[in-house]
């Protein structure tokens, strides 16, 4: 519970000691990562500032910041090194830990040792075989060598194979000896470790030892299934196991020490990157935040006018929709994006205007025609209907194509057009007989009559006459 305290108490402590809070720092790290990157950060406090490790995929920047609040990014190589080194010892990871004290290199030295006692028949079997008086390192030493009895007749029954397989053990055996002998010289020399290769070295050296002895008893002079007049050596590769752990661990321990120069180089590199693309970061969310609202714009219209496919309308909306894209933005700079952008608003501005007078000749047209079908079969307005059709028909061509000007102007004709037909309507008597006074069937009527009258009166005066 107390530690649980104290812990609160130096988060609180650490909020006032530094100034920068976490949005500041996330805000400060955005104008360095790409539109679809993400990033975690890792923060600890050093005596001088508190810090951050800034990982997009890979450790990528360290941030300081001071008690000012004021956020830098560090630049420098042996600064990033430092800042490494620091944290690494929060994590208990100092360079004392590199350093091998006396206890580590006798349990080393120990295992190896306690290894190399469990080759007793392997040594059993040199003596057998009288390799262990004289060297035996090919085959024409190898057959002066096998001077016991068994190993003569061996050598004279079955040849050149069989000096094959006691050169191949005696190689073995001595590989062993020697890497034992390496192992031990290298352990007892090491004062620390400087880096991972003397680890990996050492652990080589000890799966040599265990891989080795695995072939030995595989020989067919040990193996009971072939010649096996050697004893199968009881190997206890647990030793070697346990020092290979030991050596592992103790490298896994110190390993952000032992690559402390790699992961510096790194990071700087990462630095220098994050930094050089900090305007093209920049740029690319810029065009990403423009082109993402333009499109939600261009949606919003075609759902807010989706009854208004006229052609005219149809090809501003593709325009606007091609002009929304902001075609080579992430190659342009700013004033040029602007530009753009500034291109953009003017053409949705034109199709806003455009669709807001649409929609009113739209609304008048369908008022037209809906007064105009209502007209359809009346007797009384029988003269004037295919007028009134006619000239429908031409206002509602001319809608397709229109400009913007186009529309107020047909806007106007609509109107009045409607007026038009509603005075019909409501005068249908005296447009009736003001129809048939003015139309031409009428005109002939007159003719008929007027003929007739002259026919009956020339014949009256030529009855007179008579």
């Amino acid at each position: 519970m107390k530690a649980t305290t104290a812990a609160f108490v130096l988060l609180i402590l650490s909020s006032f000691l530094f100034g920068a809070s976490a949005s500041a720092v996330n805000l400060f790290v955005s104008d360095y990562i790409g539109e679809n990157e993400t990033f975690t950060k890792i923060p600890f406090n050093l005596s001088d500032a508190q810090y951050y490790i800034i990982n997009v995929k890979e450790p990528s920047l360290i941030l300081r910041v001071p008690p000012n609040g004021s956020i830098a990014i560090l630049t420098e190589k042996p600064v990033i090194r430092d800042a490494l080194l620091g944290y690494y010892a929060l994590q208990g990871i100092t360079t004392d830990e590199l350093k091998l004290n006396q206890s580590y290199v006798d349990e080393l030295l120990s295992l190896v040792d306690s290894y190399n006692g469990t080759r007793a028949k392997e040594f059993e079997c040199k003596t057998y075989i009288g390799i262990d008086r004289f060297p035996c390192f090919d085959l024409d030493s190898c057959w002066r060598a096998c001077y016991t009895p068994i190993c003569q007749q061996l050598k004279i029954g079955s040849g050149r194979p069989f000096l094959e397989l006691l050169w191949s053990f005696s190689n073995q055996s001595s590989y062993i000896d020697s890497n034992i002998s390496a192992f031990a010289g290298e352990v007892s020399s090491t004062s620390e470790f400087t880096s991972t290769g003397q680890v990996d070295h050492l652990v080589a050296m000890l799966d040599n030892m265990k891989n080795i002895s695995i072939t030995i008893n595989n020989n067919d002079m040990f193996n009971p299934m072939a010649l096996g007049f050697c004893h199968l050596v009881d190997y206890n590769l647990t030793y070697l196991t346990q020092a290979k752990i030991n050596l592992l661990t103790k490298r896994d321990q110190i390993l952000p020490l032992l690559t402390l120069d790699d992961a510096s180089d790194a990071l700087y590199n990462n630095t220098l990157q994050r930094i050089s693309l900090k305007a093209k970061f920049k740029t690319d969310k810029l065009c990403a935040g423009l082109i993402s609202n333009n499109s939600k714009e261009v949606s919003s219209l075609k759902a807010n006018i989706s009854n208004l496919n006229t052609s005219g309308m149809v090809n501003r909306l593709h325009e606007l929709e091609n002009a929304g894209k902001l075609e080579g933005c992430s190659k342009m700079d700013e004033t040029h994006i602007l530009a753009a952008e500034l291109n953009y608003s003017n053409l949705s501005q034109e199709a806003i205007a455009y669709s807001g007078k649409l929609k009113e000749v739209i609304m008048l047209r369908n008022e037209a025609n809906s007064t105009l079908a209502g007209m359809q079969g009346d007797f009384l307005l029988y003269f004037r209907l295919g007028e009134f059709t006619s000239r429908f028909s031409q206002l509602n061509a001319g809608i397709d194509s229109a400009d913007l000007s186009q529309l107020s102007s047909l806007k106007t004709q609509f109107g009045e057009f409607k007026a038009e037909l509603d005075s019909a309507n409501s005068n249908k008597p005296v447009l009736f007989i003001s129809s048939i006074v003015t139309s031409s069937l009428c005109l002939i009527l007159v003719v008929l009559v007027l003929v007739i009258f002259f026919v009956i009166m020339f014949k009256k005066k030529k009855k007179l006459t008579r």
